[in-house]
């Protein structure tokens, strides 16, 4: 995570209510195994295991997934509280009041650095949506339209980068500036790479000094989209 984005996200506090986040978590599950509900939130079934039998509690964005997924309210199933439910009154409410305090960032189902596909939210569905507090993009400048959500591959931008971490990409920066990271094109393959621009050259450098640089000189350039700069980095710390 950069050191400007500490105020992105906040966690969800678990209070008292009705039964625990636990038996919630059962409710939702409907019947289905710790694989499949985990598969259908998005998420890791080890993580999953986590809440149901550790006392583990998700952030806000996670537990808001999965409470919309489900057709609950965030309150009912961070507290017990209120009706497991959601009436379009409430629905409403909580709409009105989430979207005053965070912005919801496309997310797709799309890996880059070792994977393949394009990143143009005007022919892709998201998959998913993060939140992230209107505060923090005001104060890094951010127009939540030009942000989108993917997720890195492969370990030749560590240790800046690692494995499935999630990268915000703002999308309307695709004319690269020196030490920046960038996601590039070329063809079907997307990957993310640290640019350095060498006397009309460009040098697509990976973080891991295990990976040598890639020059492409002026005349392939054209051959290469820079799809965006990567603005933002969050990732995963422990099971």
């Amino acid at each position: 995570m950069d050191k400007k984005g500490t105020d992105s996200s906040i966690d969800l506090i678990q209070a008292d209510g009705k039964g625990s986040l636990a038996d919630r978590f059962e409710i939702l599950m409907k019947g289905r195994t710790i694989r499949q509900a985990a598969e259908d939130w998005g998420i890791g079934p080890s993580t999953l295991n986590a809440y149901l039998k550790k006392g583990s509690v998700p952030n806000l964005n996670l537990a808001q997934h999965i409470a919309d997924m489900e057709k609950v309210t965030i309150q009912w199933l961070s507290t017990g509280d209120d009706e497991p439910v959601m009436m379009d009154s409430r629905a409403s409410y909580l709409t009105s009041s989430l979207d005053s305090e965070f912005a919801l960032i496309p997310g797709y189902r799309i890996q880059v650095s070792a994977g393949h596909g394009s990143l143009n939210p005007d022919q892709l569905e998201p998959t998913r949506h993060l939140a992230f507090r209107r505060k923090w993009l005001k104060y890094r400048g951010f127009n939540e339209k030009d942000l989108a959500i993917v997720w890195a591959k492969g370990d030749s931008m560590e240790p800046t980068i690692h494995n499935n971490d999630t990268l915000v990409v703002h999308l309307g920066r695709n004319k690269p500036s020196d030490g920046h990271i960038y996601i590039f094109r070329n063809g079907d393959e997307l990957f993310v790479k640290r640019y350095q621009s060498m006397l009309g050259t460009w040098r697509l450098i990976s973080d891991n000094s295990f990976y040598s640089p890639l020059d492409i000189p002026k005349e392939d350039q054209h051959q290469f989209e820079v799809v965006g700069q990567v603005v933002h980095i969050a990732k995963d710390i422990g099971d």
